[in-house]
Parts: structure tokens; sequence; C-alpha cells
């Protein structure tokens, strides 16, 4: 039995190292996304929806932050804190995207129609006690989410 020996260039190695953790890092920086794709390219910024939400109202938005909060009943809103500090609530107002209760912390991205929320009783259980849902006039009604670890974007 004969062998065939094909000489390597010295350049293949570093080439496939590379190359390998590239992809470690793309991959690792891959979101956790919940709910629909999100399609908006530009975002709302978080004060400039917070200062005047009527103005929004009806419109498809995409907003960029840090969660703030989240729900601990069930995972279905999510305060968007921006860099300054200035906070939106997004909601998943028929609860079809629920997000990890312990995801406070990280990098968020939210899609979805900004809506008026009219005061109702609770339609879910609470999840641990003296939880309750914040009730503001308005919110991003959620499509869609993408969690990044903190600091990333």
């Amino acid at each position: 039995m004969m062998r065939l020996v094909i000489p390597m260039p010295a350049a293949v190695p570093s080439l496939f190292l590379a190359f390998s953790l590239f992809a470690v890092v793309a991959f690792a920086a891959e979101p956790a996304r919940f709910g629909s794709a999100i399609t908006a390219r530009k975002s709302v910024p978080v004060a400039k929806l917070a200062k005047a939400p009527a103005r929004f109202q009806g419109r498809t938005v995409r907003i960029e932050g840090t969660v703030a909060e989240v729900c601990q009943g069930r995972g279905c809103w999510v305060r968007v804190r921006d860099e300054k500090g200035v906070m939106f609530l997004a909601k998943s107002l028929d609860e079809s995207v629920l997000l990890p209760k312990d995801c406070a912390g990280q990098a968020i991205v939210v899609q979805g129609v900004v809506t008026p929320l009219k005061p109702a009783p609770h339609e879910h259980e609470e999840g641990v006690e003296g939880h309750a849902c914040p009730t503001p006039e308005y919110v991003v009604a959620t499509q869609g989410i993408e969690l990044r670890a903190a600091g990333k974007r």
C-alpha cells in the first residue's frame, strides 16, 4: 500500500486557526431571538419615543437599549433603558413573545407597534409574590426581540 503525502504550505494551519476563531466569535455573537424577525433597520431613540409616544401611535418602531426590568410573572413585558436612563415599556399584548426572567442587564432590540394601553385586570398568574405589571399609557406591542450579552449590540 502506497501513501501519498501532499506537502502543506506553512500558512494553512494559521489560516485554519484564524477561521476557527472567527467562527467561534461569529456564532457567540448571535443574539437570542424571540417572536418575529426584526426587519426595521433604523431605531427610534427611546428618549424620543418616551417624550411623545402619541406621535408614534400605530407605527412599527425599533428601539434599542438595555433590559432594565422584565416581567417576573410570565416574561411578557420588558423595560428598555437607553444610555441616559430613559425607559420605555415593550409588552407582548397576547403573550406570544415571552422573555427569560433573568435577562436584566442584557442588550436588547425590540420591534413592535406603538399602542395605547388601556388598564386591564391581570390575565395571567403572578410568578412571584409582590409582582405587579406596570400600566403606562403607551407601549411597544412586541412583535420581535433580540437579546445579547451586556455590552454587545
